[in-house]
């Protein structure tokens, strides 16, 4: 149960492995879903589960935190992958994340709000996500702003 939370958690909110064991875990069970980082590569920050359905799918908020020792972030992250490998699981921690990020940009958040929640630069987040993106996502993205309703009109011709 505790591994199957923490597979949870990092799909429903993209952490880095390491940030499993730098969480504020009593806030998170009032939050609504927010997540804090207290503690981690890039300090505190707040993330917003882009699947909110998933905190009760997974029975996030009844927290079993996996029992896992490390002195540095490296090593807590390295035990977590060690656990996938184990268990045979056709993926990495990491993917995990990099799956959050994709679909930050499949939902449209804004560049520097999905870089922030995600602890890490609007550059970085840029040069890192958007090579994933190909032409289908770029004629979503055109469809639902000609869709809008508060979509700027084009000047007149007369």
């Amino acid at each position: 149960p505790a591994w199957q939370w923490a597979f949870g958690m990092l799909a429903t909110y993209g952490l880095r492995p390491h940030e499993l064991f730098h969480l504020d875990l009593e806030g998170f069970k009032t939050s609504e879903g927010v997540l804090t980082v207290l503690a981690g590569k890039t300090g505190m920050r707040k993330i917003w589960p882009l699947h909110p359905e998933w905190v009760e799918q997974f029975n996030l908020t009844d927290i079993k935190l996996p029992q896992c020792t490390g002195l540095t972030n490296r090593d807590l992250g390295h035990r977590v992958t060690r656990y996938f490998q184990r268990q045979r699981l056709p993926f990495r921690p990491y993917d995990l994340r990099h799956c959050w990020a994709i679909r930050s940009i499949h939902y449209g958040l804004d560049i520097p709000l999905a870089a922030q929640q995600m602890g890490h630069s609007a550059t970085i987040h840029s040069q890192t996500y958007h090579a994933w993106l190909s032409y289908q996502h770029h004629q979503q993205a055109f469809e639902r702003l000609l869709k809008r309703a508060d979509r700027p009109l084009p000047p007149r011709l007369e």
